[in-house]
């Protein structure tokens, strides 16, 4: 196994996106499985049944909740900034994202004839590039209580 940083930065754009799509993919699936996990645990903790009803064991509840929200209607305040009011929680989920980037998941593996490691890309500053990229991530929630229009939304965003 290659252990300097001459097997990163030759991969094919395919592979990277590969990569890229695989990472997200992972992301989505183990965000599912923790909030079908803490419901379950909150369900037990209030001796209630929890989320039992779609899919085995309730898996598919998760995947229902996102559905749901994702067809509801969009409500942007009266006095809200448009652009800022949409683009603010995209701040908020796309560093948390990129951050993944940088973390090893495993060794070098070789597929159609391909060899690359499973790591997006490999930087010696990785650590101070996931703080600075997380740092970014706090705009998003500031100007998202910006946005809205409200001085207590702002106070919120503020505190956080």
């Amino acid at each position: 196994m290659n252990t300097s940083l001459d097997a990163f930065g030759n991969d094919t754009w395919w592979v990277v996106g590969l990569k890229t799509l695989l990472i997200f993919v992972i992301l989505v699936l183990l965000t599912l499985f923790n909030i079908w996990w803490e419901r379950r645990v909150v369900a037990r903790m209030q001796h209630r049944i929890g989320p039992n009803v779609h899919g085995p064991f309730g898996l598919l509840q998760s995947l229902a909740d996102g559905v749901k929200l994702a067809f509801k209607e969009d409500l942007i305040p009266k006095a809200a900034d448009k652009i800022v009011f949409v683009l603010a929680p995209v701040i908020v989920v796309v560093p948390a994202l990129v951050t993944f980037s940088v973390i090893p998941f495993g060794p070098e593996v070789s597929f159609f004839g391909e060899t690359t490691p499973l790591q997006l890309t490999d930087m010696p500053v990785a650590v101070l590039f996931v703080m600075a990229i997380a740092s970014i991530g706090i705009y998003g929630i500031v100007l998202g209580g910006w946005s809205s229009g409200s001085t207590y939304s702002l106070l919120g965003g503020l505190r956080s």
